[in-house]
């Protein structure tokens, strides 16, 4: 396929972000999530796109002048948008991985969990099984699992009684910890 100009490239460009966004979009609605615990696919998605928006302030430039512009002043108007960007979606919800798997090794549990504190430290944990494509995790809960203490320097994973988890069988876990106030049993089926 043999393009023109820059412009049906940059449109293009535009097409293949706006279907990745709803390729994501459409995966988090059926509770499918894509991540690796060494490189966050959302995070490169997240950057491709602001160098989208550079080249395109460069390309759209009608003068030389008013390219050099772009290309100079351009960064200093794009990374303050980027860092913020950043801040609110990338380093506040800083999550962290743990597999469990089951005795038999047939299961795969990854528990996703974070925390934050003032005053009493917060703890939310998400609970995942892979799905049949690679990087493609099922979110098995609804809604994160919330547990609040107070003067406890417990890690996050002890809070939950990770370590300790209880396999039923092979499609069941269960965890109980002193911070729960019930046990939380999950269904891997």
């Amino acid at each position: 396929m043999k393009y023109k100009n820059n412009k049906s490239i940059l449109k293009m460009l535009a097409i293949i972000l706006l279907s990745i966004d709803l390729f994501f979009y459409l995966l988090a609605l059926k509770s499918l999530y894509v991540f690796s615990s060494k490189v966050s696919i959302y995070f490169l998605i997240f950057v491709l796109h602001f160098i989208y928006l550079y080249i395109v302030l460069i390309t759209v430039s009608k003068t030389k002048e008013s390219k050099v512009f772009w290309g100079v002043i351009g960064p200093f108007l794009i990374v303050p948008i980027a860092i913020v960007g950043w801040f609110t979606f990338f380093y506040t919800n800083k999550v962290d991985y743990y597999d469990l798997s089951s005795p038999k090794n047939t299961q795969k549990l990854i528990i996703g969990y974070s925390n934050w504190s003032l005053g009493e430290t917060n703890y939310y944990y998400d609970f995942y099984k892979q799905a049949e494509f690679p990087l493609v995790k099922k979110r098995i809960n609804q809604e994160p699992l919330h547990v609040m203490t107070r003067n406890t320097d417990m890690s996050d994973l002890n809070v939950l009684g990770a370590h300790d988890a209880q396999w039923g069988n092979e499609q069941t876990v269960t965890f109980t910890s002193p911070y729960l106030n019930k046990k939380v049993t999950l269904n891997l089926k």
